[in-house]
């Protein structure tokens, strides 16, 4: 990611800051993973959910005693897929905002018109999504991201210790509203059941089906943005602070979050684990899957912060030769190319399975239980992957990333000064 980075503030937060063009890769090899996880989530749980299987039916499941293989892969799921990549994602989304807004307070850009920057790009980012969302996959982020952004953008004057101050309410008021569903999750004594497969017969009555419900689709989005919106802005003050340009300075409070994320993935997902292989009662999955979804929320700074701890080697490297090093081009360049096509390697993942969920390929899906599913979805991420890779080495933008840019900031780009 190639980015403004900031000197240290004042006590007082002055937003006065000075810059200079650094390229981070801690972003671009975060959303690069992100992205597996994601693929590997979606597989299991909205594209081709398994059906009639003995066991942890939400996660891919597997029938009988099950073997070794197959009881790793869920506790593979239930600590490293679900609810980790998306959380991770939205404190990367806030982290650019963060950038971009330092990037154009660099330019002379006032408060205002930042905002105006801002609210333009984020609200092309909401009608994508709410595309996405309508037309191929309605369990689309792009929709509440775009949201929370858009939110956000009436706070970007507001002080980091302000701004965590609001990060604090919202999480607490998404526990609140969270809880209830939580408890009774737990209180309930049905296990869980088999999931409904999005295999696509007819992508024109997939069409017809989101058309009819396109007027819900915006609402559903501010529901689920309330989960997001907390990393969202915990991100933006990162992005602002500058904090992957100086990691060592800021590295307590990044051991602090990848500390909580640690807990968090252990306290949830080894019980749930357990109860999705039959080593505690069945039941507590249902509740455990729904503590997860909120407490695993805070995985996703705690896993960026984990990265960009593990990174400042390679961003040593990068700041003294302006490139990686031999070594990282091999196995950190792919991954730091779909970073930064991230949009398109999310979108190019719809589009994957939609072709894999046919019933050309159910000889491939349909029958596959947990280690079916889970490579399936592997190899649709390898895919993304080796497209973003060809279009780095050709020097190309991805294709969504090139038309947001271009419906955001126009053909000629913003201005280098701004213009009033």
């Amino acid at each position: 990611m190639t980015a403004e980075q900031t000197t240290k503030q004042t006590p007082k937060q002055s937003h006065v800051r000075t810059a200079a063009r650094r390229r981070f890769v801690a972003p671009d090899l975060a959303r690069g993973l992100a992205l597996v996880g994601i693929a590997m989530a979606n597989m299991v749980t909205d594209w081709d959910p398994a059906e009639g299987v003995d066991h942890a039916a939400g996660l891919g499941g597997y029938n009988g005693d099950g073997t070794a293989w197959e009881k790793l892969l869920v506790f593979f799921e239930t600590l490293f897929v679900h609810v980790r990549g998306l959380p991770m994602f939205a404190t990367l989304l806030g982290v650019g905002i963060g950038m971009i807004f330092v990037s154009l307070e660099r330019r002379g850009y006032p408060l205002r018109a930042r905002r105006g920057v801002l609210a333009r790009r984020y609200g092309f980012l909401f009608l994508f999504g709410l595309m996405h969302k309508t037309l191929f996959f309605t369990n689309d982020i792009m929709t509440a991201y775009g949201i929370a952004a858009l939110i956000l953008c009436l706070f970007i004057g507001w002080s980091d210790k302000a701004l965590y101050a609001l990060a604090g309410a919202a999480f607490a008021l998404n526990a609140v509203l969270r809880a209830p569903g939580v408890f009774a999750a737990f209180s309930s004594t049905a296990e869980p059941i088999d999931g409904s497969p999005a295999r696509i017969f007819d992508l024109s009555d997939r069409i017809a089906a989101g058309l009819a419900n396109f007027w819900v689709y915006p609402a559903m989005g501010v529901i689920e943005m309330l989960a997001f919106f907390p990393l969202v802005v915990v991100g933006f003050v990162w992005g602002r602070r500058g904090v992957f340009g100086d990691v060592d300075g800021n590295s307590r409070m990044l051991r602090g979050w990848a500390i909580l994320a640690a807990v968090v993935i252990a306290a949830v997902g080894i019980p749930w684990g357990c109860a999705e292989v039959g080593a505690l009662e069945p039941r507590w999955a249902t509740g455990l899957n729904a503590t997860n979804e909120l407490a695993g929320m805070l995985t996703g700074p705690g896993i960026l912060a984990a990265i960009a701890l593990a990174c400042r080697p390679l961003q040593s490297r990068i700041d003294a030769s302006g490139t990686l090093p031999p070594p990282a081009q091999t196995l950190a360049q792919p991954l730091v190319a779909l970073g930064k096509r991230s949009m398109s390697g999310y979108l190019g993942q719809t589009v994957l399975f939609i072709l894999t969920t046919q019933p050309a390929f159910w000889w491939a899906t349909r029958d596959a239980t947990i280690a079916g599913k889970l490579g399936w979805a592997l190899l649709v991420w390898l895919a993304t992957l080796a497209g973003a890779w060809a279009l780095d080495k050709a020097g190309k933008p991805g294709p969504f990333e090139w038309l947001h840019r271009r419906l955001s900031y126009g053909k000629d780009g913003l201005p280098e000064h701004y213009p009033g």
